[in-house]
């Protein structure tokens, strides 16, 4: 394994940081700063086009790193989606976690879709008529 030696011009409050995690992690200052920058990359889960989802922070980024705004219920939506990668989600199923016991016409759930297509892209999620939606990233 080849070692990069990297140079960092750290603020006081920043070293302060780096110091009392170290202590929280019982690690060393160098492995501690690689433990928060791996936390940072597994943090994020590629969409696509330039998209990506903060876990730890819950929302869904665009290419120059803004919120794209998703709603509470929109991000609802997109959760149930995004924890069934690779398969289908049924319609009944998106509809009971956005709106609980509300009886939901298909049409919003197709109207809320739209919505989070038109905040990222088409292709982020994709329709499977008369059965559900899945993700398509």
């Amino acid at each position: 394994m080849s070692s990069n030696i990297l140079t960092i011009d750290l603020t006081k409050e920043m070293e302060r940081f780096l110091k009392s995690k170290s202590k929280e992690f019982n690690l060393s200052v160098e492995d501690t700063l690689k433990e928060i920058l791996n936390q940072q990359i597994d943090s994020r889960i590629d969409l696509g086009k330039g998209f990506y989802y903060d876990k730890v922070l819950k929302k869904v980024f665009d290419r120059k790193n803004q919120d794209v705004g998703l709603t509470k219920t929109q991000m609802s939506i997109f959760n149930t989606i995004l924890k069934s990668r690779g398969t289908i989600v049924d319609v009944d199923v998106i509809k009971k976690s956005a709106w609980k016991d509300k009886n939901t016409s298909i049409f919003t759930l197709r109207n809320m879709i739209k919505q989070i297509r038109d905040k990222t892209y088409y292709g982020l999620i994709k329709s499977h008529s008369s059965r559900g939606y899945s993700a398509g990233f």
